[in-house]
């Protein structure tokens, strides 16, 4: 009878524990780290396009990191004239998957920008869905710098999504 009773118990148990487990929140990426380690990457970028695109998304990044709130005018038109040298820029790369991770990129500033330096509720689906483009490419990347840095922007966008409140 006792027997029985541990089991019973033990059968209700496990699967309480698993949710549990499961239901763990997963750390939230870190903007600063990710944008330091971001800034190192883009410093070593010997091709001149890649340096500039990349050069250009850090400066926009550079506007966002240190806000919490709505960004303002002034560094919103940073991140403007940033976005305006990557569009410029993507659109002579040639190489498939380079070009989709890049646009990913761009139309996440692109509607970053149109809210003024914040995403709301709306916008969710949209940011989600050009973050998961860059998510399943960047994982395929093989060059480790590349990689890294792609990581970075990835972890960015992350962190910003996640502020939006979902109330």
């Amino acid at each position: 009878m006792k027997f029985s009773r541990h089991a019973l118990a033990a059968t209700l148990a496990v699967p309480a524990i698993i949710s549990a487990q499961a239901a763990a929140p997963q750390a939230k990426p870190d903007m600063k780290a990710a944008f330091a380690a971001m800034k190192a990457n883009v410093a070593k970028i010997s091709d001149a396009a890649e340096k500039e695109r990349w050069s250009a998304n850090r400066d926009a990044w550079g506007a966002v990191v240190s806000q919490t709130g709505k960004i303002p005018a002034a560094d919103l038109a940073k991140v403007t004239a940033a976005l305006g040298t990557i569009r410029a820029n993507v659109a002579k790369i040639t190489d498939a998957a380079e070009k989709e991770r890049w646009q990913a990129n761009v139309d996440l500033w692109q509607l970053f920008g149109t809210r003024e330096g914040s995403f709301g509720k709306s916008d969710l689906p949209a940011a989600t869905a050009s973050l998961g483009k860059i998510k399943s490419n960047v994982a395929k990347i093989s060059a480790a710098g590349e990689k890294e840095r792609w990581q970075a922007d990835r972890d960015l966008w992350q962190a910003v999504i996640d502020r939006v409140p979902v109330k």
